[in-house]
């Protein structure tokens, strides 16, 4: 059984109200996992919001550079929540 750090805070996502597609058309250009958080996003919009929270994901099995080009291009677009 794994250990879970104790400085860890866990993200809220069974709280949140499921955001289906961008507010302002309804689509998603795609997605994008960032650790276990599955990102989708529009482009036309720069809007970006969670779809799916993977818990079985581990630090062992993130790829560094993926996580890291995600970040970079998901930090310019705009988080919604409901």
């Amino acid at each position: 059984m794994s250990v879970r750090a104790d400085n860890i805070i866990q993200f809220p996502v069974h709280r949140r109200i499921e955001v289906r597609g961008c507010p302002h058309c309804g689509r998603r250009s795609d997605v994008w996992q960032i650790g276990r958080l599955l990102w989708a996003y529009c482009e036309a919009h720069e809007l970006r919001w969670v779809v799916a929270n993977y818990e079985s994901v581990t630090r062992a099995t993130i790829n560094r550079r993926e996580l890291r080009k995600g970040l970079e291009f998901l930090s310019a677009f705009v988080e919604v929540s409901r």
